[in-house]
């Protein structure tokens, strides 16, 4: 018992021994691989000298094990590239087991392996204008050569493989997350632990992930040797952002022509918090033209801002100020800060030379900046990313599409929705949903109509982008973003647009824009990312008040008997519906409704409540608003002896049978100016006469304004005989309106032709025609249509009323839109902006190659 005792003590003792002897290999057979990876670490960063190592505690070789594959990903696409882990593998005198692989140390233990010195891999945040993004420097060594005992020889070398290495990720412009696969590794274990510390990532069962992460993930799969992680970079980026779009947003409306002319009401309005219909403040229009001008019928809510020439055809009107690096114009005035004032004169060229106008601009400090085509990049995004994905149709969710084939709605509550389009996009009756973005990328025409936004006419939600050879043709409602710059630009009458258009050349035939009437474009001021204006643009303070132009006004009003009271020849020329006797003495009038006196030769009195009386020869018209009580007139009780007469009440006396159009001329012509403003007064039945020549005799003109009523409609004929007396007594140096009343069709459609024509010549002469219709029982219907575009074609508007008493309000509107009663103006605009930026990305990946001799 005491040998095996005393065996047992020195089997015991010399246990303690080698292990730590053993230890003291371990020790220096450590130091020994720092100093190895220490003289690699500095290869190439002092000078490119080969450099002495010493390797005197381990026996190694040099094997292939496993691979390290890097795949960077922008969320949409791809790139990847691995290499084989060539590794030192040594065993030192005291049988422990070492590794050096990818620039790191490791330290084997069985199947487990511990990271002596970290391999040349580092992830780590930095901070950027968007707040902090992962970074992910990658830098494997590979070995080559030879490994034996004693000193050896280190270098770097070219090696042609790293290049493709280097040029991980060169086509993708922004990296949402990076993936760090080690296979085929004897030391797993390792790499795991060093990763899931390194990344500070989360273990889950599935690295296979698309689109974006929220956090850094770790896969181990101890079977296949295999260790994934999968690390957030930038984050998920838009699509346009990997093509190199950024956007520049800086109104509502930007076109860019060289020769342009606006002839249209346009509201131009920008709202905060994506609310179109809330508080609003005058938006921009951006008029990127070497010319630009302002037609007569122009009238501009908002703040047009040319990047050339701005003038003016006639007396547009400007709310409240325009600008242009030049103005052609007349000078007002100078603000505070000695900026100039400008009214836009029509002392040019054209149809309104000699008209002092009323619209007032100043010049642009400076310049902006084109906005550039976006061609190439959407050529980019077409091939590289959408190609090859689904067509978009019905009700499209997140994801890649390519090519578009009826859609109805787009959700992106689950991630953007991005739509390629070679060729032509049509969007009609499209309801977009989600709280991410729809994108259009089209390289092709687009026609857009009814297009909204749910729930929160968030404008963002959509984008559609186009090439300069475009044409986008916005047909109706359109809420959402047209990024188009160079493309040709149309936009029907009465388009709401919320969002902005971003595009080229509106001008169409003669240079005239194709931009409708009555278009309102409400710009939400969270798209802008630069503004037009300077400082010194901005905060301006104009005093300025003038007197107005001098304007011709011209009255064409219908006298066809339709409109009443008739005033019939005989007493069959119009049969009451029924009759009522009437006595000798006075008593209330029988009827509410209109009625004539049917007696074929007693004479009937009238009287209203303050005693005033009237008679009513045979067939003449009453009407009982107007009188309280009836009788028959004494005379013929006295010479007759005959107590009783009748009345007649009919459907309809005709759609004006008290003259109201009477009186709403004569209204208009008591607010105009007796010392400047001229009128003419002209009627239609079924041929025109001239009541009243032009003239300033307003006086006059009051007097000569008649209710009679009798024929057929010819409102040609009451035109021309506007226009012929124009013709030899018009004025260059006013503004000129015409009302035109009628209460149907005319009688012979060969008039309408003429009315064309006459239309035509209206508008060569400068002349803003107004058309009124007044809706009635005893006449064909109104020719709605045609009066709205005759009116229309001079840049006029049409009206409508069934009511005659309703003249007077319309006439009075009609003349206050188109006549500044007063001018005394003062202004004061105020324009501020902000402006943000995005980050880049930084995922660094490189391979050394490093030879080794002994």
């Amino acid at each position: 018992m005491v040998f095996l005792g005393a065996t047992s003590i020195y089997v015991v003792g010399m246990g303690a021994f080698d292990a730590a002897e053993s230890q003291a290999y371990h020790e220096q057979s450590q130091q020994e691989l720092r100093q190895f990876d220490s003289t690699i670490s500095s290869l190439g960063k002092q000078d490119d000298t080969p450099k002495s190592v010493q390797i005197n505690n381990l026996d190694g070789e040099l094997v292939t094990d496993g691979q390290l594959e890097v795949t960077v990903s922008d969320g949409y696409v791809n790139d990847s590239r691995s290499i084989e882990l060539e590794t030192l593998v040594a065993t030192d005198k005291g049988g422990n087991e070492f590794a050096y692989q990818a620039g790191g140390t490791w330290d084997v233990s069985g199947d487990r392996a511990t990271a002596v010195s970290d391999p040349n891999l580092r992830y780590y945040y930095e901070s950027t204008e968007d707040g902090e993004v992962g970074r992910v420097d990658i830098e494997p060594v590979t070995l080559e050569g030879s490994v034996g005992t004693g000193e050896h020889t280190v270098r770097e070398i070219p090696n042609p493989d790293t290049g493709s290495f280097e040029s991980l990720g060169e086509d993708i412009e922004a990296v949402s997350y990076t993936t760090v696969e080690v296979s085929g590794s004897s030391y797993h274990h390792g790499w795991y632990n060093f990763l899931k510390d390194e990344f500070d990532a989360t273990d889950a069962n599935d690295c296979d992930i698309s689109g974006s992460i929220d956090e850094n993930i770790i896969c181990h799969d101890k079977s296949e040797e295999t260790v994934t992680v999968v690390a957030n970079v930038d984050g998920e980026k838009p699509l346009r952002e990997l093509a190199d779009i950024e956007p520049t947003v800086r109104s509502g409306l930007y076109i860019d022509g060289e020769t342009g002319t606006l002839r249209s009401s346009l509201s131009m309005n920008a709202y905060e918090n994506h609310n179109a219909n809330g508080a609003s403040s005058p938006g921009f229009l951006l008029a990127n033209y070497d010319e630009f001008y302002l037609h007569n019928h122009a009238d501009i809510e908002g703040i047009p801002v040319v990047n050339g020439e701005l003038g003016s055809k006639g007396n547009p009107s400007i709310s409240p100020i325009g600008y242009g690096v030049t103005v052609n114009g007349t000078e007002q005035g100078e603000s505070e800060s000695g900026k100039n004032l400008y009214r836009l004169d029509a002392e040019n060229e054209g149809k309104g030379k000699g008209v002092e106008g009323t619209a007032l601009a100043t010049e642009l400090s400076q310049p902006y900046a084109d906005v550039a085509p976006i061609d190439d990049e959407i050529k980019r995004l077409l091939t590289a990313y959408l190609a090859g994905n689904p067509s978009a149709d019905g009700d499209v969710s997140a994801g890649m599409y390519s090519g578009e084939d009826g859609i109805e709605s787009t959700d992106s509550a689950d991630g953007n929705v991005n739509v390629g389009v070679d060729g032509n996009l049509d969007l009609s009756n499209v309801e977009i949903n989600g709280n991410n973005q729809t994108n259009f990328y089209v390289d092709g025409h687009a026609e857009l109509s009814n297009v909204s936004i749910g729930p929160d006419d968030r404008a963002d939600a959509l984008w559609v982008y186009a090439t300069s050879d475009s044409t986008i043709t916005i047909e109706d409602d359109f809420q959402g973003v047209v990024y188009a710059p160079g493309a040709d630009l149309e936009i029907e009458d009465g388009v709401t647009i919320d969002g902005a258009v971003i595009a080229g050349d509106a001008a169409g035939r003669g240079g005239t824009l194709e931009i409708g009437d009555d278009v309102q474009i409400n710009f939400d001021r969270s798209l802008r990312s630069a503004t037009p204006l300077s400082e010194e643009d901005t905060d301006l303070l104009f005093e300025y008040s003038d007197t107005r132009p001098p304007v011709d006004v011209t009255f064409v009003l219908d006298r066809s008997g339709s409109m009443g009271p008739y005033n019939p020849s005989s007493r069959n020329a119009y049969a009451p519906d029924y009759e009522l006797a009437v006595g000798e003495r006075w008593e209330p009038i029988p009827t509410d409704e209109p009625f004539r006196n049917t007696h074929g030769w007693k004479v009937l009195q009238v009287r209203d409540e303050n005693g005033m009386t009237r008679t009513l020869e045979p067939l003449e018209f009453a009407h009982p608003d107007d009188w309280t009580e009836i009788r028959v007139h004494p005379y013929y009780q006295f010479r007759y002896g005959s107590s009783t007469a009748s009345i007649g009440v009919y459907a309809h006396p005709g759609n004006d049978p008290t003259g109201q159009r009477v009186e709403a001329t004569r209204n208009v012509i008591d607010e105009l100016d007796p010392s400047a403003d001229r009128v003419g007064v002209y009627d239609f039945a079924g041929s025109g006469r001239t009541l009243h020549p032009l003239s300033g005799d307003l006086e006059a003109a009051k007097e000569s304004v008649a209710g009679t009523a009798y024929g057929g409609t010819n409102m040609a004929a009451g035109l021309e005989a506007a226009l012929n007396d124009y013709a030899t007594r018009g004025a260059d140096d006013r503004e000129r309106v015409v009302i035109l009343l009628s209460d149907g069709k005319n009688s012979n459609a060969a008039n309408d032709e003429r009315m064309d024509e006459l239309v035509d010549r209206s508008d060569d002469l400068n002349y803003t025609l107004h058309t009124v219709g007044l809706a009635g029982l005893e006449h064909d219907s109104i020719p709605e249509d045609k009066l709205e575009g005759w009116a229309a074609e001079t840049g006029g508007n049409y009206y409508q009323t069934a009511d005659p008493d309703e003249l007077l309000d319309l006439f009075e509107e009609i003349v206050n839109e188109e006549i500044d009663l007063e001018m005394d103006t003062q202004m004061q605009l105020a324009v501020n902006y902000e402006t943000g930026g995005t980050a880049n990305y930084a995922v660094h990946v490189s391979e050394r190659t490093v030879a080794i001799d002994r």
